[in-house]
């Protein structure tokens, strides 16, 4: 039933919204914002938007002229689509469209500032097709864009979402799902796919540090082992060479008093001999 009162509200004709700007048209806040200010926007964005652009090939990007978009808003129906105060333009590098900025006039002064690095987005911008209006979608955080009753993805992000060009009344209730859903909103490929797959790279090179890690503790832990066990080795043979000399020493003592025991003995035993024989010669 509720799928049935959206069609009837969605074949209501739209309200009217500019495709391609005309110069003349555009505000002089919003010229003045994207001639002077919105290349600096783009560089101090570059890290993130441009991870593998270099210094140079970043000096080089320009920024192309701005086109008034649309957004979705939270209602449904024919107010699905309004129009907006926020403007885009492509990012360029020679001739190739490399990405987008966007900017928000809603309070009279340029905020909220979106820079992507997505070159399907920058080229749809720059080809300029009149019969083409940009919807920001801040619940989805994606760009689409609308071809009379039709919507189809701008960028990498909108076709995370949707394949191709579809009925706007499929679209909004497929968005109505997702919104409605705990499932998660697809992020874009540009931010999805860059960490899982930088994971996978570090993976192998962490796995091989901490094996690197563990076997310098565990050498150190055996070469501290083996140290103190040749220390002890060398203490006890110490120890033993000093035992030896001092039992070599103590018999060589004893043996010298032993020698010097006998030699008394000896002189002892001798000299009455001599008083005997001065005896035998005085009685002769």
């Amino acid at each position: 039933m509720h799928r049935l009162l959206l069609l009837l509200v969605l074949s209501l004709p739209l309200a009217p919204i500019a495709a391609t700007t005309d110069p003349a048209e555009i505000p002089e806040s919003v010229a003045a914002w994207f001639n002077d200010k919105a290349l600096a926007t783009v560089r101090s964005h570059a890290s993130e938007a441009f991870p593998d652009a270099s210094a140079e090939e970043v000096a080089a990007m320009k920024v192309g002229a701005p086109q008034k978009t649309a957004v979705f808003a939270d209602t449904s129906g024919v107010n699905a689509i309004q129009t907006s105060d926020r403007w885009i333009a492509p990012i360029m590098s020679g001739s190739d469209a490399v990405g987008a900025v966007s900017v928000d006039f809603a309070s009279g002064i340029a905020a909220d500032e979106i820079v992507r690095g997505d070159e399907r987005l920058g080229t749809a911008i720059a080809r300029g097709e009149a019969d083409v209006t940009f919807v920001w979608d801040p619940r989805l955080r994606a760009w689409f864009a609308m071809r009379e009753s039709t919507i189809e993805p701008a960028g990498s992000a909108g076709a995370s979402i949707v394949l191709g060009a579809i009925p706007l009344t499929d679209f909004l209730a497929q968005r109505a799902r997702i919104l409605s859903s705990s499932t998660p909103v697809p992020e874009s490929p540009s931010v999805s796919a860059v960490a899982p797959a930088e994971t996978g790279r570090n993976l192998p090179v962490t796995i091989m540090l901490v094996l690197v890690v563990l076997g310098l503790i565990i050498g150190s832990l055996v070469w501290l082992r083996s140290e103190q066990g040749t220390d002890e080795d060398e203490e006890a043979e110490q120890s033993e060479l000093s035992t030896v000399l001092r039992k070599g020493l103590v018999g060589i003592g004893e043996s010298k008093m032993r020698f010097r025991d006998s030699a008394k003995k000896i002189n002892v035993y001798k000299s009455p001999k001599k008083k005997d024989e001065s005896r035998a010669l005085s009685d002769d």
